[in-house]
């Protein structure tokens, strides 16, 4: 079934639809190991948020991507004496795999990875304008990390 799916591209979603669209996200997994039964809990049920509602009628974009820029992924690469990148990108390849084994409902057309000057030049962009703006600061504060 997974190969008809993906051969037909099932979950792909055009940028000009006319039916009423969701947008459903679940956080990106770090790519510093293997998927486990935990990334298979949070991807379930947001691939069946999405199911719900192209029975519905919608449509709807469940992207992927990979939280892969910053200290979790370098500091298993620097633990198993591997440079950063290639442990990186081959634990996403490896994660993918894993991901689709799944069944997920997910458009991999939009995949993307944080590490990658196509993700993070945006995200550096808008940190500027946001700081030339004076809505960046530094407060000590109280957060909620859950």
């Amino acid at each position: 079934m997974q190969a008809s799916w993906e051969s037909r591209q099932s979950f792909a979603v055009a940028d000009n639809v006319a039916s009423p669209r969701r947008y459903v996200l679940s956080m990106f997994p770090y790519p510093s190991g293997k998927l486990h039964m935990g990334h298979v809990r949070n991807y379930t049920i947001g691939d069946v948020i999405s199911r719900y509602y192209r029975l519905k009628g919608e449509t709807v974009m469940q992207p992927m991507g990979w939280d892969a820029f910053g200290l979790p992924a370098e500091n298993a690469a620097i633990a198993h004496q591997i440079a950063p990148a290639k442990w990186t990108f081959e634990n996403i390849a490896y994660m993918r795999d894993q991901l689709k084994r799944l069944g997920l409902s997910v458009d991999w057309n939009r995949e993307i990875a944080t590490c990658t000057p196509e993700y993070y030049r945006w995200e550096q962009w808008l940190f500027v304008q946001l700081f030339k703006k004076g809505l960046i600061y530094r407060k000590l504060s109280t957060v909620n990390w859950d």
